[in-house]
């Protein structure tokens, strides 16, 4: 790999792991846990760095992206798992106490 290759996959892992949530979301989550401090942060730890780590590990492992670990699914059943994981990400988030409060 090129040295200007390394930098990207660097960058690109380091916000997988450190993006906006990561920064803002953890001391709300302290706030709010209260005298359930432990188990909120065991689930932001499992959630935030667990399932990113698990994705990085599953993607070096198959040598590729989303098309390759679907290669061995019949081609709906791909596109459909991947159509669910990036809708998963952001629309499925935005519920109807969401969409009131900006309106």
């Amino acid at each position: 790999m090129s040295k200007k290759d390394v930098f990207a996959l660097g960058f690109m892992i380091f916000a997988l792991f450190f993006g906006a949530g990561n920064l803002i979301f953890p001391p709300e989550l302290g706030a709010l846990a209260g005298t359930q401090f432990f188990p909120a942060i065991l689930g932001f730890i499992v959630t935030g760095v667990g399932l990113p780590l698990t994705g990085l590990i599953a993607v070096a492992w198959v040598g590729g992206g989303i098309s390759t670990l679907a290669r061995p699914l019949p081609k709906f059943v791909g596109a459909l798992l991947t159509f669910a994981l990036y809708v998963a990400i952001g629309p499925f988030f935005w519920n109807s106490t969401d969409f009131r409060r900006h309106v």
